[in-house]
């Protein structure tokens, strides 16, 4: 995908809340992440049961903002690895989709 496709507004509110859910035109549903300086995109979907990691748009976090937490199950995420480090899904990841990075 070109770089365009991650809009500015969506990389604005990344920068102020940590991790934005992002539809590209062609339907497909991503997370956009900055988290110490570092850009990811995954694809939104937690490999515990194949759900969205946000619940109506909203992104969860700890509160200490260091992992990403799936609203379904409360699966928690490394935000720049995508590695579940806790629950149902502990030792799997998340899709990266390295070729939108550099979009964001």
């Amino acid at each position: 995908m070109p770089q365009q496709d991650i809009p500015e507004t969506i990389r604005t509110q990344v920068v102020a809340q940590g991790a934005v859910p992002y539809v590209a035109a062609d339907g497909r549903a991503y997370l956009v992440v900055q988290h110490a300086g570092v850009w990811r995109v995954f694809v939104n979907v937690c490999p515990h049961r194949r759900l969205p990691l946000d619940r109506a748009g909203q992104v969860f976090m700890t509160e200490d903002r260091t992992l990403l937490v799936c609203a379904n199950h409360g699966a928690r995420f490394d935000p720049v690895t995508g590695e579940c480090v806790a629950g149902p899904c502990a030792g799997k990841r998340l899709q990266r989709v390295p070729a939108l990075e550099a979009a964001s």
